[in-house]
């Protein structure tokens, strides 16, 4: 059993919104996730979609794409992303799961909890925003992620062997600074943190390890549109 991440799918099957006005590397990007997703992951394994998975601005516009990923290999633990606003986030966890195909997991103040290969794997996480905010408005939502953040690693049971965070936005200043959201994953013993948003050429990231926590930006066109391999 394996655990994957990818993030940034930005599904379009109504075909509404081509993706290679942002480069000729995103020319027909969805047969690539799919022919590289099913190269590597099997239908035991886990995969951790950090947002941005549809440009459908409802649901019903939405299950298209959404369908088309639970029928690819494995669990798809998800969260939302910029994005995302067919992600209602006032509908809870429970709720939107039941809108879903049966693959397809969603975090909102909530956890997910994965044996892999009898290391027991406890996933948490939000889709995060801008640090520091530009107005009162991002202030806000900047305040209600982290209490959501918080939230989800609360739910994590105590017997776990590893935290992994799941965050869309960076967890970093533009100049790659620590923010609220590091220090909540780290108070929290979180020890792997992988992020999207930043695309290819577009914005600065930070992949390493520092303060105890490595991060990884798994936005597709970062990793050559193949699910990165955690463990």
């Amino acid at each position: 059993m394996g655990l994957f991440a990818i993030a940034d799918l930005h599904l379009s099957r109504s075909g509404e919104k081509p993706m290679d006005i942002f480069g000729a590397h995103w020319a027909k990007h969805e047969e690539k996730i799919k022919e590289r997703w099913i190269e590597v992951v099997a239908p035991e394994d886990t995969v951790l979609v950090v947002g941005d998975i549809s440009w459908g601005l409802r649901f019903e516009e939405a299950l298209p794409d959404l369908e088309w990923l639970a029928a690819l290999p494995g669990t798809k633990v998800m969260v939302r992303g910029n994005h995302d606003y067919w992600w209602s986030s006032k509908k809870s966890a429970a709720r939107l799961k039941a809108s879903l195909p049966a693959s397809l997991v969603p975090l909102h103040k909530t956890s997910y909890v994965v044996d892999v290969d009898g290391v027991r794997v406890g996933i948490a996480g939000t889709r995060g925003w801008v640090v520091p905010p530009a107005t009162p408005h991002d202030a806000e939502i900047i305040a209600t992620e982290e209490q959501r953040l918080r939230a989800s690693l609360a739910s994590l049971p105590k017997e776990v062997d590893r935290k992994i965070g799941m965050i869309h936005i960076p967890p970093f200043t533009p100049e790659l600074r620590d923010t609220s959201f590091i220090e909540i994953f780290r108070e929290a013993g979180v020890t792997e943190v992988v992020y999207g948003h930043v695309h290819r050429g577009k914005g600065r990231s930070f992949e390493g390890s520092r303060g105890g926590i490595t991060y990884r930006n798994v936005a597709v066109d970062q990793i050559d549109f193949r699910p990165y391999r955690l463990l």
